[in-house]
């Protein structure tokens, strides 16, 4: 039997789930894996469900709705190929020696990685991912934006990150979403990561968002930072061609989407 402990167990239980394309896994499929009993992946899926962090369905559970946050390990393992994908071509948009504002987020922290070997960049993120990836290539100036760490998704937020922002005007800036809106923008999990992209989106001369085609449309957030200067999206080829079609109608012009591809083929607009 598993010597996970049962807190360990059930995180490993979130980690399966975020690990299949659809967010669900049967219960045999969790007692194989774990090595545990049907009845104790039937009390750790009791637990996670109480905490409103699964939804229950015949034989399994699966991942819960948009209101129901997972933690970046998990996130790190959903829409992976997408996600680098989009950091590459991100990349490409950054010259030596540039100011760069990079939020926090799964995909501005692959993003960061493809920064590596560029020279001369000072990088302003509130994104401990980042701050990790970035903090030994001696070629990129760190500053960290400080502010309250939230743990789930490694951010920083408050009014000494919104202060620094308010002191500069990048080159470009990079920012996640966890949805974008044909009307209401980008969305955050907490306001004050929203008012804090809000600020982000103001303080550079380019505007560059990350996000993979899921993200696309969602409209689940309560924290919206709209976008009202022009714009570019990043996204990956399996984006609902009528969901950026609605994107662009509303954008009156402001917005060019770069589709880009999980193969090696360059990238393509829309």
């Amino acid at each position: 039997m598993s010597r996970l402990p049962s807190r360990a167990r059930r995180e490993r239980i979130m980690e399966l789930l975020a690990a299949h394309t659809d967010g669900t896994v049967e219960v045999e499929r969790l007692s194989e894996t774990l090595d545990v009993s049907l009845a104790t992946v039937r009390r750790d899926l009791a637990q996670l469900r109480e905490e409103g962090r699964i939804t229950r369905t015949y034989g399994g559970a699966v991942l819960g709705g948009g209101t129901t946050e997972i933690s970046v390990r998990q996130r790190r393992m959903k829409h992976v190929r997408q996600k680098d994908a989009i950091a590459r071509q991100a990349a490409e948009y950054v010259e030596d020696d540039q100011v760069v504002l990079l939020d926090a987020g799964t995909t501005t922290e692959r993003l960061a990685r493809y920064l590596l070997g560029k020279s001369g960049l000072t990088v302003f993120t509130n994104g401990l991912g980042a701050v990790n990836t970035l903090v030994e290539e001696e070629g990129v100036d760190v500053v960290v934006m400080g502010g309250r760490l939230r743990r789930i998704n490694q951010t920083m937020t408050g009014p000494g990150a919104e202060e620094m922002v308010r002191g500069l005007y990048a080159d470009i800036a990079f920012l996640g979403a966890d949805a974008v809106h044909p009307t209401r923008g980008i969305a955050s999990r907490t306001f004050e990561q929203s008012s804090l992209k809000t600020l982000m989106s103001q303080h550079t001369r380019r505007l560059v968002v990350v996000a993979d085609s899921a993200k696309l449309l969602d409209d689940a957030s309560s924290y919206w930072s709209p976008i009202d200067r022009p714009w570019t999206l990043l996204t990956d080829d399996g984006a609902d061609p009528e969901a950026l079609a609605a994107l662009r109608a509303a954008s009156g012009g402001d917005l060019r989407i770069v589709v880009c591809p999980t193969t090696d083929l360059p990238p393509t607009d829309r």
